[in-house]
């Protein structure tokens, strides 16, 4: 049997194989107790696949600004000890692997996750793009603006310090003065161009909870299409908002499958 996790900076899903999936809230978790009393009382779990809100290499947590967890090996750890096999896996990579499941003729998919902070990642001709250490496509922290407190990965000018849910009063953007919503959008129209021109993408893919409860946000980036550089010589760019609300869940099992 299979245990598949989806740990992000606000929810906590799992399930077995095919079962219903579950949800916690992220700041209960203990990571290491849980797998423990899991693989404890299931007996038959021999693999775990995680995706993971953060940066990660070779089964081991690298980083989590979002998250309050030791840097750890879990896939030595788990190994070691119960002869249990993890699997770790950025959380947008995931879900990228998943929604290219969907666009199998794209050269370039981008993706666009607007949540708790705020993530990019990239599926090019099949593979994901991962970079010399797997954090290729942390746009979200992409020095933007200066701020009077930091972002958790250190920093006081991440582009998620004014692109993401935390920055809206009540979680809200309609609540949020006018000033929040002005850098809000000028982060995301500067996220936008950089990956345009960067990566020429044929299908983009925007998802997170900010994306579910403000549905303007395609409507904003389309124009922002239409009025981007050498819009006169690209083929039409496909955007689309994610049609799954655990896209992060069905990219690990696809990932499973090999």
């Amino acid at each position: 049997m299979n245990l598949y996790i989806d740990f992000g900076g606000t929810h906590f899903r799992y399930c077995f194989d095919e079962s219903e999936l579950l949800t916690l809230k992220s700041d209960e978790i203990e990571l290491i107790e849980f797998l423990e009393s899991q693989i404890n009382l299931q007996k038959n779990i021999k693999k775990i696949f995680i995706s993971f809100a953060g940066q990660v290499k070779n089964g081991a947590i690298l980083s989590a600004p979002n998250i309050k967890i030791q840097n750890v090996d879990l896939g030595r750890y788990f190994y070691d000890n119960y002869n249990v096999e993890v699997f770790l896996e950025n959380d947008l990579n995931c879900a990228a692997v998943y929604e290219y499941s969907k666009y199998k003729n794209a050269k370039v998919l981008a993706l666009f996750y607007i949540g708790t902070g705020f993530g990019s990642a990239f599926v090019i001709e099949g593979k994901i793009l991962r970079g010399k250490d797997n954090i290729a496509g942390e746009i979200g922290h992409i020095p933007f603006r200066k701020k009077s407190f930091k972002c958790g990965c250190g920093r006081d000018d991440c582009l998620e310090l004014s692109v993401s849910g935390k920055v809206f009063k009540e979680n809200s953007f309609e609540s949020s003065d006018k000033e929040t919503k002005k850098e809000f959008l000028d982060g995301l129209a500067f996220a936008f161009h950089t990956v345009l021109n960067l990566f020429d993408p044929d299908v983009f893919v925007l998802g997170g909870g900010v994306v579910k409860n403000n549905p303007f946000i395609f409507d904003f980036l389309k124009e922002e299409y239409n009025n981007s550089s050498f819009k006169a010589i690209r083929n039409d760019l496909k955007i689309s908002i994610s049609d799954i609300e655990n896209a992060n869940i069905e990219g690990l099992k696809i990932l499973s499958r090999g």
